[in-house]
């Protein structure tokens, strides 16, 4: 389980290091020329300033991309978003003192080639520490950290797909567009809240809805909304459809629980439980509010959604998913289906055919 959890990381690493390298790159180059840092000679050239620039880049986004997938995430969960900013901002300028040090080592090494011990103790060097202009572009790269990790926890808060979409206006008029829904239940919370109590119930879900996030962000959904103790995840069709998305979602979203389900026993005195359906179509997505803005679908599908979901309890599966969706869709490894046939929906008058999806049975193990 570590294994697979480790390996996810690295994944999830790797998606978001290209950015976070590129907006680190490009703060260092412009920081540089604010400042007008050169070389200790007094002279440098542009490809100098875009490899030094670049090398920053690299070893703050890379630190950065790795401390996103584990502390930094940890610290978005414990502390509210104007600490976490803080504390955010103070690992990122710790990265960028260490990726400053890491450019004294490869401007000594390229440019001069003598060690970084040798360049230090040089009275050109000494004088660039002596000045302000370093100590003035740390100054710029602290503030440009404050930026980068305002941005990151809006992509994390609103969702990269909400993010992009209302800064780009993409759905200011109404459009069409292919999708697919998951309603994801928690089950028996009825019984749990009573047991807990609101408030130690609320901790519950919230310590459930932080796990849902990462397996969203792995799958390159969105959460469209929280209603109660459900959550609502959407992805593009096509995307949905290549990856099979929405499988590797739940079963992304069960490992994250079979490996904290120590912690949830420690925390709450029960693990959680939960089930879902899932279906897909054209939906009308549309920019709405003003003061508050928020990107919604309607549709009969959205609604159909909801009710397969519904089914899940008196037929006693934890994944139902629209047959019509399914079959374009290939089971990732570990997964199998059981075709249901066509059900009655409350609500709708025609039956949908959906199919349970589940574990599959080792080889020699009779179901």
């Amino acid at each position: 389980m570590s294994a697979r959890l480790s390996h996810r990381r690295v994944r999830r690493a790797l998606a978001i290091a290209p950015g976070l390298i590129l907006a680190w790159s490009v703060a260092a180059f412009v920081a540089a020329r604010i400042v007008g840092i050169s070389a200790p000679n007094g002279t440098e050239s542009l490809a100098v300033a875009v490899v030094r620039s670049a090398t920053i880049g690299l070893t703050v986004g890379s630190l950065g991309a790795w401390l996103e997938t584990g502390p930094l995430a940890r610290i978005g969960r414990l502390f509210p978003l104007g600490i976490a900013l803080a504390l955010r901002t103070v690992a990122y300028a710790l990265a960028v003192t260490l990726g400053i040090l890491v450019i004294i080592g490869v401007v000594s090494w390229v440019q001069f080639g003598v060690s970084p011990g040798v360049l230090v103790r040089t009275p050109e060097f000494q004088a660039l520490l002596a000045g302000t202009q370093i100590w003035s572009m740390l100054g710029l790269l602290t503030v440009a950290s404050f930026g980068i990790n305002l941005g990151l926890q809006l992509r994390r808060v609103l969702g990269p797909e909400t993010l992009l979409a209302l800064l780009v206006g993409r759905y200011r008029r109404p459009v069409e567009e292919d999708r697919v829904f998951l309603f994801l239940d928690l089950t028996d919370s009825t019984a749990i809240a009573e047991r807990l109590g609101p408030l130690a119930f609320t901790d519950f879900k919230n310590d459930f809805f932080a796990d849902v996030a990462e397996p969203v962000l792995a799958t390159g959904g969105r959460i469209v909304q929280y209603v109660g103790d459900e959550v609502m995840v959407s992805w593009p069709m096509a995307s949905a459809l290549k990856t099979a998305a929405p499988l590797r979602f739940f079963a992304l979203v069960d490992e994250q629980i079979d490996a904290r389900a120590e912690r949830y026993r420690q925390r709450h005195g029960v693990v959680p439980a939960f089930k879902a359906g899932c279906h897909g179509g054209t939906v009308v997505t549309a920019e709405v509010g003003d003061l508050k803005r928020d990107i919604v679908h309607s549709g009969d599908v959205v609604n159909t959604a909801a009710r397969i979901e519904a089914e899940c309890r008196p037929r006693g599966h934890r994944l139902l998913v629209s047959h019509w969706l399914l079959e374009q869709m290939a089971l990732p490894d570990g997964l199998a289906s059981l075709a249901l046939g066509p059900i009655g929906l409350r609500g709708k008058a025609a039956e949908v055919d959906i199919c349970a999806v589940q574990r599959a049975q080792p080889s020699g193990v009779a179901a």
